[in-house]
């Protein structure tokens, strides 16, 4: 019965990702409703559609020029696509009519169902739906530039083009405005997601993926309802060439979460999208105006090689601005060879030939000679070559030198095939006549430096990451769904140390004992000694004042656990367990490394500056699980305690193999209990010289389902 069942699931999964195809690329649109189903007709006839139009409206003898059907079951067959304007409540009758007649797919345009909290109504419309393939509800809909379909009851700035990019977005209105751009950028599909109630964002990513005119793909984030799906659909994409470049939003509110541990102090869903993101290899863009000039450079330009890029421009001022945004942004300006060629080409002296370069203005107003002068700095090859240029505003001067230098660089690469864009500093001092020449050159336009840059190196940065990712196994969904954290217990800190040490965390040696123990316990140990309360009730040592370090004999021992004990007492403790343990006086840094569970990636791992500045501090990289070693060391070398740990300044390293090590122990203890951790906080972790290890010198572990404590002496 199960292999039927999951015959018949699968059956249906390919019949609706084949309606989502029809959706996409229609040749028969049925538009139902009134005002709404008019505008969407008028936009079909802007764009171009060549295809049928139905109009269906019983109340209308015809819309736009063409007749009304009077329902769908009148209309000639299933169309592949539907725009249903009418009223919330009547939306899963209409759907429903669509899915008996066939529909391919269908725009719920309607709002006013799970966003004003009538869930009941969108479970309706979902079910009424069936194999239709259903996008919304509350969404604008869908734009299909590339075969001249508007599924859009609404006015947008999207004009036809023959491939590009696509941009999926769960705000309406955010993809509204991307259309308005006016920056030459090849939008190929423009989708608004509405409220996911069947279709979600990864489904539109998948259907994409087999469109060989789409480049790139753009999101607009709010949130993801079915991460391990999103992430296939990722790499997918990485597999396939075409990066993705998102902007998440609200992730702010979803942060907010009390805990008992600094990890999760330190951490929120802003962190972990980071982290996704990352291990999906997706670029984030932190403003629309990036995304769009990240996704036209993907487009047309492609992906770069690598980050060596040269910058051109006829300023030394503009030079240095560049020279010091490219280094800022992780790209390299090599020299450029050979010099004495490109002196004489461009008439400057042998010694001002640098990179960024400065080629001066004697070849202004010379076409061939700037090409000719551009031709020996491209030849030699970069990564991208940038040529930095704001033409003066329209009817306020002659652009004449300005388009020679522009033209020259335009044959200089087609020559070449070098490639290459052109950048100017300010988003509105680049017009549509020059962008339409780089556009057909192969070269891309980029408006605005500090997203320009961010675009560039968004490029090569893709290019390395998807390199390392795809030698790595597919990160492909969480490894474990959230459990109830109000029901985890907090164990111990040496019950704590004693598990995770199972799993090859180093601890220091030590024993658990009462306080009347403590005197043989410290025999088997070398002093000096730290002390400690431990009890499950005992989170903060610090705070506490239930630590004591620096323990130089049995008498100084004795003494502070007395006045410890007093401490505990006074703030409601019993403090019948002790911990006593060997010091570790040669650390070199400290990092704080723990694992917080997050209601969209699961259990993640978090490392950052450790000790009691660390959510001061707050230098922390996130990183989802299972984690590979190469990106635990990656992360632990961008943090600021990374530079200390190289060398800093001459000074003795420390031990990084064994930080990773450690912080894979903590990875693979968390796998193991993926089900039942809550959290936990190794805080600090001591990291050694070279060659003499990291010790946890403090552990905290929730579970939902802990097991009994380990006996009172270990």
């Amino acid at each position: 019965m199960e292999a039927v069942d999951a015959t018949g699931a699968g059956e249906r999964a390919d019949l609706r990702r084949r309606n989502l195809g029809r959706l996409l690329r229609p040749r028969q649109i049925a538009v139902i409703g009134g005002a709404a189903a008019v505008e969407t007709v008028r936009q079909l006839d802007h764009i171009g559609f060549q295809g049928d139009i139905w109009p269906v409206n019983p109340k209308r003898e015809s819309m736009e020029g063409r007749p009304c059907y009077a329902s769908v079951a009148d209309l000639p067959t299933g169309p592949d696509a539907a725009v249903v304007a009418v009223p919330a409540a009547h939306c899963p009758e209409v759907f429903a009519a669509l899915n008996a007649r066939g529909a391919g797919g269908g725009i719920c345009f309607a709002a006013g169902f799970a966003e004003d909290g009538i869930a009941d109504l969108e479970k309706r419309l979902v079910e009424a739906a069936g194999d239709v393939a259903l996008v919304g509800p509350n969404c604008h809909g869908i734009i299909n530039c590339l075969d001249r379909v508007a599924l859009w009851p609404d006015d947008h700035g999207a004009d036809p083009a023959e491939s590009g990019f696509a941009l999926i977005s769960q705000s309406g209105n955010v993809a509204l405005s991307a259309t308005f751009q006016q920056r030459s950028a090849p939008f190929g599909y423009v989708i608004g997601t509405g409220n996911q109630a069947q279709l979600g964002v990864e489904d539109f990513i998948e259907a994409l993926l087999d469109d060989p005119r789409i480049h790139a793909i753009g999101l607009f984030v709010e949130g993801l309802r079915d991460v391990g799906r999103f992430a296939r659909a990722a790499r997918r994409a990485l597999g396939a060439g075409k990066p993705i470049v998102a902007i998440k939003v609200g992730a702010s509110a979803e942060g907010a979460r009390a805990s008992q541990s600094h990890t999760a102090a330190l951490t929120g869903s802003d962190s972990v999208y980071d982290a996704l993101f990352d291990r999906l290899g997706i670029r984030r863009a932190g403003s629309l105006a990036e995304l769009i000039e990240t996704l036209k450079l993907f487009s047309v330009t492609g992906p770069l090689h690598g980050n060596e890029v040269i910058s051109l421009s006829c300023s030394g001022g503009e030079a240095a601005l560049m020279g010091d945004r490219l280094s800022a942004a992780g790209l390299t300006c090599p020299p450029p060879q050979p010099v004495q060629r490109i002196a004489d080409a461009f008439r400057i002296q042998p010694t001002s030939v640098g990179n960024p370069l400065d080629y001066n203005t004697r070849i202004w107003g010379d076409t061939e000679a700037a090409a000719a002068g551009f031709e020996t700095v491209l030849g030699d090859r970069y990564d991208a070559a940038i040529l930095v240029l704001d033409f003066p505003p329209t009817g306020r001067a002659r652009p004449d030198n300005w388009r020679s230098a522009l033209d020259g660089f335009l044959l200089a690469q087609g020559r070449t095939g070098a490639p290459a864009t052109v950048l100017s500093t300010l988003p509105e001092a680049l017009p549509a006549s020059a962008r339409e020449a780089c556009l057909a050159a192969g070269v891309t336009p980029l408006q605005g430096l500090d997203e320009g840059i961010r675009a560039l190196a968004h490029g090569a940065n893709w290019t390395k990451r998807r390199t390392a990712l795809l030698e790595q196994p597919a990160w492909d969904g969480p490894l474990a769904a959230a459990p109830s954290i109000t029901a985890a217990q907090s164990l111990d800190e040496a019950e704590s140390k004693r598990r995770l040490a199972q799993y090859g965390l180093r601890i220091p040696r030590g024993r658990t004992t009462d306080r009347a123990g403590l005197a043989d316990a410290a025999e088997s140990l070398e002093y000096p000694l730290v002390l400690k309360a431990v009890g499950r009730d005992i989170g903060h040592k610090t705070e506490l004042g239930a630590v004591a370090l620096g323990i130089a004999d049995q008498d100084q021992l004795l003494a502070s656990a007395e006045a410890m004990a007093t401490r505990l007492r006074a703030a409601g403790h019993a403090g019948k367990r002790w911990l006593v343990e060997e010091a570790v006086p040669d650390a070199v840094a400290e990092l704080i490394v723990g694992v917080v569970r997050d209601p969209v990636a699961g259990p993640v791992l978090v490392v950052g500056s450790g000790g009691i500045l660390a959510e001061l501090v707050r230098d922390t990289r996130t990183l989802l699980l299972p984690a590979e070693q190469s990106d635990i060391r990656r992360a632990i070398e961008s943090l600021a305690v990374g530079r200390v740990l190289a060398g800093y300044r001459g000074r003795e390293g420390g031990d990084i193999d064994a930080a990773v090590e450690a912080c894979a122990a903590i990875g693979r203890f968390t796998e193991a209990h993926a089900d039942g951790i809550a959290e936990l906080d190794v805080n600090p972790l001591l990291v050694r010289p070279a060659g003499l290890g990291a010790v946890a010198a403090d552990a905290l572990v929730r579970l939902v389902d802990p097991e009994p404590p380990a006996p009172e002496s270990t």
